[in-house]
């Protein structure tokens, strides 16, 4: 079943064919004719494949057929592959000199003697003979050439009634989504809910479970269900609707229900009704609760024709889908999308319990116990495979449970696994046939796949496909990695959420993946049949080296842990001379100090990953690599330089250098024109900025970093170096010296317009570059320890600007050079900004540099100071001498002030003040001078979840006697106090606030006291006490405090002293506390 993998040769060898080398050279040694005749044939063939690729039931007369037919086509790529490499390589060094002529004598000098005989012509003759037979062959087998992906049915048609059996583990799912069904709609009369997860995790059953709750029997006066699968015809849908209604109208379900009818549509009692038109009449008016099970329609138009016919239910009505598809649900506009997940461990074992163990005295058999629960903690909660595999051991006699148990690593399922596998193999034959093979190679990884790393491999093998010339192959593999990813194969690694994007398969998918590849894709083991494999370590492959010596078969070696065992040179050389056809090689981790000449044997490499190895240099043989289009070097950071010749590699489209900082760039980097990524340029006086002028394809993120002066600054800069380069997404400029003509540099390396991120670090220069305010499409923009700056540009008008961070930058006396009343008069005045984050600007006097105090403080009560429309996070810190700010009335998200001026604070009577009821995080430290809280701050903070005030050395919050303000707090859950010397007593009003589950009260030398009222806090989980000296007993109340679990007392001698376990005089105060901490 690796024939998805194959089409990705089949892909190669017709480019291969229609390359340059073969069209120029072709004709000189007589094979024009039968180079487009071996095309012609591959390309229909790789047709059959893709019927083949459906058949997984072949006699074995078409499964031997298939294998020769993939070793044929290895062998042609490997052909094929070869000639091409000596071809362009021979042509090389007169590529930018000579007449045609010329270059073809020089081709003739420089060629081996073997290919000046008729050796080639008749190697290629024998292929295309071999391949024509193939052709021939496959008339017997009956493959489909034209080739339309049959319709996939595993004949499991669900129906509305429960299943006779338990389900466990989704009470608290049902509830949810009944919860979502009695829910009101909000605007249709039809609404959608969707319920959506991997294969096995029973979205049928819970969909059973809620349609037959007494809940909702009672709220519906309609109920359908029909099972959809892959096939969405409308008129089909429509049609098993008015059979199950009719049914229920037969059974006497309707019969004291009063009928209504659609006046458009009864027209005088039509008999033999279009079937869509009596849809439409039987629900007319009706609340209704339709499911529609087991969906797969991607089609947007065939959703909205079939929704259409239901829009005249009565408002309330629902519709529930189930699907494994994210993009199926998307499709129909949900209200709510659940996602179902695994059961929990517990019910995991108590569904396998009930299974496996049905006598239930084998339960105390603690050996059997022990496999049960490393199988169950393999089937990752799907209830599916949990059933399968409890009932086949359940068959099994008690010893061969640890047989299975070792099976479960190759294939989850055992003996009885058909369903969950089948099940599970539906999804994989509903995708494309194009990224199959991209699924397949995935099984080389068990663990986390970064997706770059994955595109790029795919590309290496061929199996991206673009549709048009105009495309790139990296966009068509992302979208490949989408496709899964709302398909559900692949999930978001949420461990690596804010390092680079990281995926992972199910594990269940992942067996899938290595079932159907067989023996071309292993882990940790290889044979003569496999193409490629991965290995968790060092010592897995030498022990698989002594095995198998060699194999020119293998095509993938990928060392995928990253626990930096270590590679020997002897091993890597024997590696590099044992498998000499490899397109894809990953030594990344293996503390490589040398890389052998050798390397340059494999003619064939398009992925080279070296990354995390203390290498100097690289071996000049490297360059000979022509068909290399991946080379990661990654934090190799002893890497001092990379050979002269590097720009010899024609195909080069990645070379990742991220974090070697030592490495110093060849000159003429700038001749591969075809380069995709270079995440780090070091600019030095030997390799200028002028290198990356004509590497207008780079795309992603770019750091250039000014490493000392350069000497020939001008010349440099007369150079638009990063105009065109329209897909960058992301620029880093930094500067590690700090003295030059900084602002003509910065000038020079204007970026194109649609740049997204742009980060600053070190800029030397007074005067920001005016081209910032034009990259129109900027979303964030950061600047950090520019200290000579004291302005920016304008940036007010950048219409999709949501991020602003300013850092560290001592002279800056103003963000915009603008008078305040311009900024007024503009209509647009950050219109997207949703973050700005201002810190250690000590200089800092305002906003606008001509807006006096007086003018700021009349603007503010006036309410006519520009205000930021979208800003929902505010952070200002370590910047004393600010006055003025626009104002922020939508603040959502968190507001923080720090050593800040407190004439910045909003005024009672501003227009920041009054609207912070969106507020959900507030922090304020570090003001010397604030006595009190804005009058009204505190009762307009009615969303506040969090609050923590520290460092405010005169201010009092005990003023607040009646309470009336801080009872509005009815969301806090977080509340700190903090270094706050004046503070004598907790505010009254905090006793209202019944939500509070965590407080902090540190440093607060004259709190003598908690108040009585304290046991109000009824949902309090976590109470801290922090080196408050004075506070010298707890209050009776303490017992109130049913909800409290941990209390921790620090440095507070007389309070700890009454808290003693068992002996102080509070202690039975707090007995009830499950974590007492005190020290």
């Amino acid at each position: 079943m690796a024939e998805a993998i194959l089409c990705g040769v089949t892909q190669t060898i017709i480019e291969n064919l229609g390359s340059a080398a073969f069209e120029k050279f072709g004709p000189l040694w007589n094979v024009k004719d039968d180079i487009q005749s071996i095309k012609n044939t591959v390309s229909r063939i790789q047709a059959v494949l893709l019927d083949a690729v459906e058949q997984p039931n072949r006699n074995h007369q078409a499964s031997d057929w298939l294998e020769k037919l993939k070793d044929a086509f290895y062998d042609a790529d490997d052909l094929l592959g070869e000639y091409k490499f000596h071809i362009e390589l021979a042509l090389q060094p007169e590529e930018t000199s000579g007449n045609t002529a010329e270059k073809v004598r020089n081709f003739f000098r420089s060629i081996p003697l073997v290919f000046r005989n008729r050796k080639m012509s008749l190697r290629i003759i024998e292929l295309r003979q071999n391949l024509i037979a193939m052709a021939q062959d496959r008339n017997n087998f009956h493959f489909n050439e034209g080739h339309v992906k049959p319709q996939v049915s595993l004949n499991r048609e669900t129906i509305p009634c429960l299943p006779n059996k338990e389900v466990i583990g989704r009470d608290d799912d049902k509830n949810a989504i009944i919860k979502l069904l009695l829910e009101p709609n909000s605007d249709e009369n039809v609404s959608v809910i969707a319920i959506e997860g991997i294969g096995g995790l029973g979205k049928t059953t819970l969909a059973q479970n809620v349609y037959n709750h007494e809940k909702v029997n009672t709220h519906f006066e309609l109920k359908m269900w029909v099972w959809v699968s892959d096939v969405f015809k409308v008129t089909t849908i429509a049609e098993k609707l008015i059979n199950g209604i009719d049914k229920d109208d037969s059974m006497g379900l309707m019969r004291n229900k009063r009928r209504k009818f659609n006046p458009e549509v009864l027209m005088g009692q039509v008999h033999n009704m279009d079937p869509l038109r009596e849809l439409v009449n039987k629900i007319y008016q009706k609340k209704f609760l339709l499911v529609l099970d087991d969906m797969w329609n991607e089609n947007y138009k065939n959703w909205n024709d079939f929704k259409s016919l239901l829009t005249g239910g009565a408002k309330g009505s629902k519709i529930v889908i189930t699907t494994r598809v994210k993009l199926v649900a998307e499709i129909t506009r949900p209200v709510s999308i659940y996602g179902l997940k695994g059961l929990s461990k517990d019910h995991s074992w108590s569904l396998f319990e009930k299974i496996a163990f049905r006598n239930r005295q084998e339960t105390n058999n603690t050996k059997l116990v022990k496999i049960g629960r490393e199988i169950v903690g393999k089937c990752q909660g799907v209830p599916l495979a949990i059933e399968s595999i409890g009932n086949a051991l359940y068959f099994e006699k008690k010893d061969g449970w640890l047989k299975i148990k070792d099976k479960v690593q190759e294939n989850v399922i055992e003996q009885g696994v058909g369903n969950t596998l089948s099940i599970l193999k539906l999804s994989y034959d509903h995708l494309p046939s194009y990224i199959q093979g991209c699924f397949l190679f995935c099984s080389l990884f068990p663990k986390s796949i970064d997706r770059m790393t994955l595109i790029q491999l795919w590309m290496a093998h061929g199996l991206i496909q673009l549709p048009n010339n105009r495309e790139q192959l990296e966009d068509v593999a992302d979208e490949c990695i989408k496709n899964l990813l709302c398909r559900s194969f692949f999930y978001q690694d949420n461990k690596y959420y804010y390092a680079q994007a990281k995926y992972k398969m199910h594990d269940l998918y992942h067996d899938l993946a290595l079932s159907i590849a067989g023996a071309y894709c292993r882990l940790d083991y290889l044979d003569g049949i496999t193409r490629h494999v991965s290995f968790s370590s060092v010592s897995s492959f030498t022990k698989t080296l002594s095995l198998v010596k060699a194999s020119s078969k293998l095509r993938t070696i990928l060392f995928i842990n990253d626990n930096y065992s270590a590679m020997n040179e002897s091993t890597l050389i024997t590696l590099i001379e044992s498998f000499p056809r490899l397109r894809a090689l990953d030594l990344h981790a293996l503390k490589i100090k040398i890389m052998p000449n050798s390397i340059g044997k494999l003619i064939y490499l398009k992925y080279l990953d070296l990354s995390h190895n203390p290498i100097k240099t690289l071996p000049d043989s490297i360059t000979a690599l022509l068909n290399l289009q991946t080379l990661k070097l990654q934090e190799c950071r002893n890497l001092e330089q990379l050979p002269r010749d590097i720009t010899k590699l024609i195909s080069l489209r990645h070379l990742d250098d991220r974090d070697c900082f030592k490495l110093r760039l060849p000159q003429g980097l700038r001749k591969l024109t075809g380069l995709q990524s270079l995440p780090l340029f070091i600019a030095r006086n030997n390799g200028g900025l002028g290198e990356l002028n004509g590497l207008n394809n780079l795309r992603g993120t770019v750091e250039i970093k000014i490493s000392e002066q350069l000497e020939d600054t001008n010349s440099d800069c007369e150079v638009k170096i990063l105009r065109e380069k329209q897909h960058l997404e992301i620029l880093k400029l930094t500067w590690a010296h700090q003295e030059g003509h900084d602002k003509m540099l910065l000038d020079s390396l204007q970026p194109h317009p649609n740049l997204k991120i742009l980060e600053v670090y070190g800029y030397t220069g007074m005067i920001f570059s005016s081209w910032l305010s034009s990259i129109e499409n900027l979303v964030k923009i950061t600047l950090w320890n520019c200290d000579r700056c004291n302005h920016l540009p304008p940036l007010s008008n950048l219409p999709f600007l949501e991020r602003l961070w300013l850092y560290k930058m001592e002279d800056l006396e103003c963000i915009s050079d603008c008078d305040i009343s311009e900024e007024i008069s503009t209509l647009s005045f950050f219109p997207s900004l949703k973050s700005l984050d201002i810190r250690e600007c000590p200089n800092l006097k305002g906003w606008w540099r001509s807006a006096s105090m007086t003018d700021h403080q009349q603007h503010q009560h006036n309410r006519s100071l520009p205000s930021f429309p979208c800003l929902s996070s505010f952070s200002i810190n370590n910047c004393p001498n600010m006055t003025s700010m626009p104002l922020f009335p939508n603040l959502g998200e968190r507001l923080h002030l720090s050593n800040v001026n407190s004439k910045l604070f909003p005024s009672s009577s501003s227009s920041s003040s009054s609207h912070l009821s969106k507020l959900k995080s507030m922090t304020i430290g570090n003001l010397p001078d604030v006595v009190s809280l804005p009058d009204g701050w505190v009762s307009n903070l009615i969303s506040l979840e969090s609050l923590y005030i520290s460092s405010c050395k005169e201010l009092n919050l005990g003023s607040d006697v009646d309470g009336m303000e801080w009872r509005h707090l009815n969301r806090l859950t977080y509340l700190g106090f903090n270094d706050l010397p004046k503070l004598n007593s907790l505010p009254v009003g905090l006793q209202h606030v019944t939500t509070l589950e965590t407080l902090y009260i540190g440093y607060c030398e004259n709190l003598k006291t908690l108040p009585r009222w304290i046991g109000n806090l009824i949902s309090l989980k976590a109470f801290t006490i922090d080196n408050c000296l004075n506070l010298k007993s707890l209050p009776d109340e303490m017992h109130d405090l049913s909800s409290l679990q941990t209390l921790v007392i620090y440095n507070c001698p007389e309070l700890q002293r009454r808290c003693e376990k068992e002996t102080g005089q509070d202690w039975d105060k707090i007995t009830h506390i499950t974590t007492v901490d005190i020290r």
